[in-house]
């Protein structure tokens, strides 16, 4: 039987441990490394040629939402399941905006765990089913929010802000910092900041306070 290859991506060395002795008592699971954040994860990928990973999402230099979305998008082969103790929608939104293939939790048991790998490994799509009433709920108002507010989300001269330009905008509006938006949407700081240089070029103000002004005053935020 071939065997899967798993990639285990964690900044707690209990739990990369833990996972380690648990799923090699899997014969049809084989572990070909261990990583203690995202910049390590893109690195090991080439070098150990994973099946499937399990990402946290929380790791210090680069988070897992942003080392998937590199992976996935170099790699796309490669099967991401989020391994976290977030519960929110917006967490698992993001995710699989960024490519991951599954979202579990970290209470799961050890035999749903496994189920999801093999799942995952075959091609499917998992999240946790206690996520997905309120992940539902979640993409409804998105839908409408941005039905709502595509067409005024655009600047004079025409240039439209992108999804994640307005996610960024609106959190802006609501006077979060830059390391608050990153914790909000689990992009580097350095990734906001350039996201908000983008939206000052098309919103053609120079700095926080003036395009704070306008879409107060212009987009109703």
């Amino acid at each position: 039987m071939p065997k899967i290859n798993i990639l285990i991506v964690d900044d707690h060395p209990m739990i990369r441990e833990g996972l380690v002795t648990m799923l090699n008592s899997y014969p049809d699971i084989n572990i070909t490394g261990t990583c203690a954040d995202g910049q390590e994860a893109i690195e090991a990928v080439k070098r150990k040629a994973p099946d499937v990973i399990l990402m946290d999402i929380k790791m210090g230099k680069v988070n897992g939402i942003e080392a998937t979305r590199e992976i996935t998008f170099n790699y796309p082969g490669v099967k991401v399941i989020m391994l976290t103790i977030y519960e929110d929608a917006d967490s698992v939104r993001l995710a699989l905006q960024a490519g991951a293939s599954g979202y579990v939790l970290k209470q799961a048991s050890k035999e749903k765990l496994v189920e999801s790998i093999r799942l995952i490994h075959k091609g499917e799509t998992v999240i946790d089913t206690s996520l997905l009433s309120q992940l539902v709920v979640d993409y409804t108002r998105l839908a409408q929010e941005t039905a709502v507010q595509g067409q005024a989300l655009v600047t004079e001269d025409g240039k439209k802000l992108t999804l994640r330009e307005k996610e960024i905008l609106k959190y802006l509006a609501h006077g979060l910092t830059n390391k608050e938006i990153s914790a909000k949407t689990h992009l580097a700081v350095d990734t906001v900041k350039t996201h908000l240089r983008n939206i000052y070029r098309k919103l053609e103000v120079k700095n926080r306070s003036q395009a704070i002004t306008l879409i107060t005053k212009k987009f109703n935020l």
